[in-house]
């Protein structure tokens, strides 16, 4: 059987896949081509573990979905992270993210935010204490495997926000995505590019996307006074995940009222969970905890007509 055979064809996600591509490439031209090796084993990891849940069906075909997940979840990851952590960390987001709540369409997590939060947990020092110098002039890692620009070590911008250090990157330079970071996070241009794109070709819907955008920039407002709020958005994985991340199809819940909810939910607790938290990045930990409980209230939501309408038949 050829491979194309075990692939569900899915025009959604082949989208989703097309504008991550230009994250892709200024991912390999600031940190060099080990980050296509990132990519291509989360993403093998990804494919091998649903087949492995598959395989058994009659008919049963890997969701091009799967590859949406690889991928997001490498553009998620450090540049020198061990190949093996982001295979790991694949591993549990098909599995336990997806395939045990029954496979693509039944799961009420995102696969890719599960994947990246239990690598997050699991190897701290690997996520969060050394950050790769990319470089920043041409040819840069178009032309190298790896970064030997150095490695910085200290707080990233959330961090310097929480010990109330004088944030030492411009917000053009993050803006732009000249920065340390993870692979797929820095750029903020490009991922506003990609969201307008995914939002003219009708692949996200955009109340989520407004939604946690609004209620991130009034939670800074709120939690950070004097703070550029910009900073708290463009910083660290919350840009990406608005568009990547909250857009998901499966996880994000069903009606307008419901996806207002849930995207100020998500933007909120992002902020607070920055602010109060251990953890300088909230943003993952924020969908989780969202994702979880929107069954509950989208259940209330569908409940109230009736109560009402209950009540008024009184």
């Amino acid at each position: 059987m050829k491979l194309k055979d075990l692939i569900l064809k899915q025009p959604v996600m082949n989208r989703v896949l097309y504008s991550l591509a230009p994250l892709l490439v200024f991912a390999v031209f600031l940190y060099g081509w080990r980050v296509a090796a990132v990519v291509l084993v989360s993403n093998l990891a990804a494919f091998g573990t649903e087949y492995l849940f598959i395989r058994g069906k009659k008919g049963g075909k890997v969701s091009m979905a799967v590859f949406v997940t690889g991928t997001l979840l490498a553009l998620t990851l450090p540049p020198t992270l061990p190949l093996w952590m982001a295979a790991l960390g694949s591993v549990v987001a098909v599995a336990f993210g997806k395939m045990v709540f029954g496979g693509f369409g039944a799961n009420i997590f995102n696969p890719a935010i599960l994947g990246r939060t239990f690598i997050y947990v699991s190897f701290p020092e690997q996520m969060t204490v050394s950050w790769a110098q990319p470089f920043l002039s041409f040819p840069g890692g178009l032309a190298r495997w790896g970064t030997d620009a150095g490695m910085r070590t200290g707080a990233t911008i959330l961090g310097q926000f929480r010990l109330n250090q004088e944030v030492g990157t411009s917000w053009l330079d993050t803006f732009l995505g000249f920065e340390a970071g993870s692979l797929g996070e820095t750029s903020a241009l490009l991922i506003i590019l990609a969201g307008i794109y995914l939002l003219v070709s009708k692949t996200a819907k955009w109340i989520p996307m407004f939604a946690t955008l609004a209620s991130i920039l009034v939670s800074s407002l709120a939690f950070y006074p004097g703070e550029n709020p910009l900073f708290m958005l463009c910083a660290g994985g919350a840009l990406f995940g608005i568009v990547f991340m909250v857009t998901d199809p499966i996880s994000q819940p069903k009606g307008n009222p419901a996806l207002w909810i849930y995207g100020v939910l998500t933007g909120f607790l992002t902020v607070f969970i920055r602010r109060f938290s251990l953890f300088a990045e909230g943003f993952m930990f924020a969908l989780l905890i969202v994702n979880a409980l929107m069954p509950i209230i989208e259940y209330g939501l569908k409940a109230l007509p009736k109560k009402k309408a209950a009540a008024h038949g009184k």
